[in-house]
């Protein structure tokens, strides 16, 4: 690093918290490389919240779906096999609709 970049580097400072170090510098509302890795984080979180853009949770609406589908291949198992359940002992039975209850497949 020459003498020039390490000037321009000690310079930066975030017009949010203050520090000047981060591991990278990102565009805030200063401008590009204005804000720290965390704020610039928060920043953006809170502009894409604003815009309407916000995702939420997407780990959370995968397991929703997952959860919504597994429902759905338990009801239809479970619609299909009346047959099966009659040969069923009383137990498997109670385990098989405690799953599809788990699921919200069927309500109660």
């Amino acid at each position: 690093m020459d003498l020039k970049q390490q000037i321009s580097e000690e310079k930066k400072i975030c017009t949010d918290c203050r520090t000047t170090r981060t591991p990278l510098w990102r565009g805030g509302p200063h401008g590009p490389k204005s804000l720290c890795n965390a704020c610039g984080i928060k920043y953006n979180k809170r502009r894409r919240e604003r815009l309407g853009l916000d995702t939420g949770n997407r780990k959370k609406k995968r397991s929703e779906d997952r959860s919504s589908k597994v429902g759905e291949i338990l009801k239809m198992r479970f619609m299909r096999s009346s047959k099966l359940m009659s040969k069923l002992r009383e137990e498997e039975q109670a385990a098989i609709l405690l799953m599809a209850l788990s699921c919200g497949s069927v309500s109660a």
